[in-house]
């Protein structure tokens, strides 16, 4: 018996029992990686005080997305706070970038009174992948 396994015993805990508690249904972040390119302008805004980047990104799949045969796809991208004001000087149209962040889904009803979505990633980690990139 390992050292490990003889504390847990005289614990009165046993190893083989031992149970990562779980969390509640519903309660599961869903984090995305995505690298692609910027494929719209950088847009700046404030919302309670924060700094709000946003632009769409343009990043390719192994499967066909139309009838032309393309692989291209895009999704909106939202970077908030502190990471939003330092990249903002950087991030531009075309750059390669790696995006980490939680994919979630934005519903509203138009002033048609149509249902829309759309997806949406709000980036917790952006890194410039882009081997042309050099920062002023």
């Amino acid at each position: 018996m390992n050292t490990l396994q003889a504390e847990l015993q005289t614990e009165g805990l046993s190893p083989v029992t031992q149970t990562i508690p779980r969390k509640k249904a519903g309660s599961y972040w869903n984090w995305v990686q995505l690298t692609g390119r910027i494929a719209s302008d950088i847009e700046k805004k404030m919302v309670n005080e924060q700094t709000v980047l946003s632009f769409t990104l343009l990043f390719e799949t192994a499967r066909k997305t139309d009838r032309e045969g393309s692989h291209v796809n895009f999704i909106a991208v939202e970077l908030w706070g502190k990471t939003a004001e330092i990249f903002y000087p950087l991030l531009g149209k075309g750059l390669e970038i790696l995006v980490t962040g939680e994919l979630f889904q934005q519903r509203w009803v138009g002033k048609d009174g149509k249902k829309a979505q759309k997806y949406c990633i709000s980036a917790q980690a952006i890194a410039i992948s882009d081997q042309k990139f050099r920062p002023n």
